[in-house]
């Protein structure tokens, strides 16, 4: 009879043990490790989809009716905050990661996102390689519940920078902070200023209608002109120091970024040095619409939820972020710890033909969900290291 490695039952016993660190509360601690293992088996929110998992899982023992009332009752138990785990997981991962490059440069990319008309995400992102990990979250009701606009006021925004500011100031002191941004937050020039006044770095993009007092020719007096007006180069990066925005008259650098076969430029505002500003935008990418993606059509399907109430889907999104966290963390032990999955079976990255370097053609998190699956109930042993250690690789 061939030996079953990582069975169910000892991963989910690993879980409780490492939620048993962030929560008190038995019947969560009884329950939370059987749901998260089941969402990422199935890879999917749906409700009936986590149910048959569970199903299978218990051998038939309990009705599948029952396994889907009570994840009902469980997303929607008031006495249960995951938000707040989230948080502390996070705060965990952080303080135990490491910068790895000289430049300590950490890129934190914020965003919205929309479960169809329901809620709306404010999210921000750690950047990690080409892709990112949730470290923030505030979700709120949708345009169809009539709170759609919370989700934009100024306030909530300022929140979230500040307590990713904060959270990574306390175990990375010196972390040169840099705030990424796309230009669809309206006025971007008071979150400018507060990050101003908190001595990080941002870069952010900005539409092409707004104005800046610059002086065009030399023989005659500053101007107010559209920024797409500016002069700047066919295919390459024009930049710009100094520059007077708005009749407030911010002074901040912008790189006025065109390349070839692309209609649109970017225009990139920032405090910090012009030069770099495409390079760290160009982070954004990969750290927050990667993430969007693997939430949805690339790993979990969070557009097929049906949860109505803010409280229950609250619960789930963070255990969503928590189970990106776990498999990024599980990826990225891939990549540093290369020798202990060498008979993993699949490939992590190639080498380009006649250069020196190799390439990833698999994401950390895309790794790690793999991984997983292979894992759990296998005859062959894999390691699965359950510890959300996360490596600046």
């Amino acid at each position: 009879m061939n030996k079953v490695y990582n069975n169910f039952d000892s991963i989910v016993n690993s879980f409780r043990n490492f939620f048993r660190n962030f929560s008190n509360s038995k019947t969560l601690l009884n329950f939370i490790p059987n749901l998260f293992c089941s969402i990422i088996n199935s890879e999917s929110i749906t409700t009936s989809k986590i149910a048959l998992d569970l199903f299978n899982t218990f051998n038939d023992s309990i009705r599948l009716d029952s396994h889907s009332k009570r994840i009902y009752r469980f997303l929607h138990n008031p006495n249960y905050n995951i938000h707040n785990i989230f948080n502390n997981i996070v705060s965990d991962v952080i303080s135990r990661y490491k910068l790895a490059h000289n430049d300590n440069n950490i890129h934190i990319s914020f965003d919205h996102m929309f479960v169809k008309n329901n809620f709306t995400i404010l999210m921000f992102t750690l950047r990690i390689g080409k892709q990112g990990i949730p470290i923030y979250f505030e979700a709120f009701n949708g345009p169809n519940n009539g709170y759609h606009g919370d989700a934009f006021k100024l306030v909530n925004i300022k929140k979230g920078i500040l307590h990713c500011h904060n959270l990574i100031k306390n175990f990375i002191p010196n972390a040169n902070i840099i705030f990424l941004a796309d230009r669809w937050f309206g006025n971007l020039f008071p979150l400018m200023k507060y990050i101003d006044s908190l001595e990080d770095t941002f870069v952010f993009r900005c539409k092409q209608n707004l104005k800046v007092f610059y002086q065009k020719y030399p023989e005659k007096h500053k101007i107010w002109i559209p920024i797409i007006e500016l002069p700047h180069h066919v295919y390459n990066s024009k930049l710009y120091t100094n520059l007077e925005f708005t009749r407030n008259k911010y002074v901040y650098n912008l790189a006025y970024c065109k390349s070839k076969g692309h209609k649109e430029a970017w225009l990139l505002i920032t405090n910090g040095n012009p030069k770099l500003s495409k390079i760290h935008y160009g982070y954004r990418f990969g750290s927050i619409e990667f993430l969007f993606k693997a939430q949805k059509t690339n790993g979990f399907y969070l557009e097929e939820c049906g949860i109505k109430k803010l409280h229950a889907f609250r619960n789930l999104y963070s255990l969503i972020c928590i189970i990106n966290i776990f498999l990024t963390c599980l990826g990225s032990d891939i990549s540093k710890n290369s020798k202990s999955y060498k008979n993993i079976g699949f490939v992590i990255t190639k080498k380009i033909p006649s250069k020196k370097y190799k390439y990833r053609v698999i994401s950390r998190f895309r790794a790690g969900l793999t991984l997983f699956k292979m894992a759990v109930n296998c005859h062959r042993y894999f390691r699965l290291p359950i510890t959300f250690t996360l490596y600046d690789t």
